[in-house]
């Protein structure tokens, strides 16, 4: 299971020399203060090392399905309808509508933009068919009013459903334990196995801020386990990709609507 800010605190504390256990109120009496870090600091570090793995090697993918979408009318006084996407999102992966009630039909989208979708819908973005195909996005995440981090779909659809949201997020913040002792219990958000990069990083921004030389070397490991992670995390398989042909095909690849 994923290791706690606890276990981290005490592990980080340990590589930097600082003889204090992390502050359980009454937890560890007769442990001498920490000298140089509070569990703030560190904890500070904790969550800038979590965003930093999350970033660059897109390890957190996760689904959401919270994104309901009515059936469209086409109105030419109001704008083309656009969707709030959530705030947690680095890059996203793959976006699929699926019709209300039914979950047999599921409609992959394909990623585009604005002025590629200029060839698609002209001067039209108020089109409705029975279901999109395309999808693209404006504004950045967290952003607000005008900066709002929406979806807008193309063509607009003619039934409900909602969409199926496949992106790699950042993890959640870890609160401030010494505002909130509860907080030591949290779990950190990253893949397991991985903890060990998270004491790294803290190492590392530890050494900088003694300004020990010793920080580049923490620094060089680091970056080492950061490729491992980038190249293992990736796909979870070690399976090669390839295409497999072979005589079975469902019924609708032969039909008359599009198939083959």
């Amino acid at each position: 299971m994923p290791i706690t800010l606890s276990d981290c605190i005490y592990r980080v504390r340990s590589r930097i020399n600082e003889p204090a256990y992390p502050t359980f109120p009454d937890s560890t009496p007769g442990n001498p203060p920490a000298r140089f870090y509070t569990d703030t600091e560190l904890t500070a570090w904790i969550n800038d090392g979590l965003r930093d793995i999350s970033r660059r090697a897109e390890d957190l993918h996760t689904y959401d399905t919270t994104i309901h979408i009515p059936a469209y009318g086409e109105n030419p006084h109001a704008p083309p309808p656009a969707y709030r996407l959530p705030e947690d999102i680095i890059r996203i992966n793959r976006v699929e509508f699926e019709v209300f009630g039914d979950s047999s039909q599921r409609y992959p989208l394909e990623a585009s933009s604005q002025t590629y979708m200029d060839n698609i819908w002209n001067i039209d973005q108020l089109s409705t068919m029975t279901y999109p195909s395309y999808w693209v996005t404006r504004g950045y995440p967290g952003g607000t009013g005008r900066n709002e981090f929406v979806i807008q779909m193309f063509p607009n659809p003619a039934q409900p459903g909602h969409l199926n949201l496949f992106y790699y997020r950042l993890p959640t913040r870890v609160h401030d334990p010494v505002a909130d002792p509860s907080m030591y219990e949290a779990p950190l958000d990253l893949i397991e196995g991985w903890d060990d990069l998270i004491v790294d990083y803290c190492q590392m921004q530890a050494f900088i801020k003694q300004q020990n030389p010793l920080w580049q070397q923490i620094q060089s490991l680091y970056e080492q386990k950061m490729v491992n992670i980038v190249d293992q995390t990736r796909r979870f398989n070690d399976q090669p990709q390839y295409f497999n042909y072979d005589g079975m095909l469902m019924p609708w690849a032969t039909d008359t609507w599009g198939g083959w």
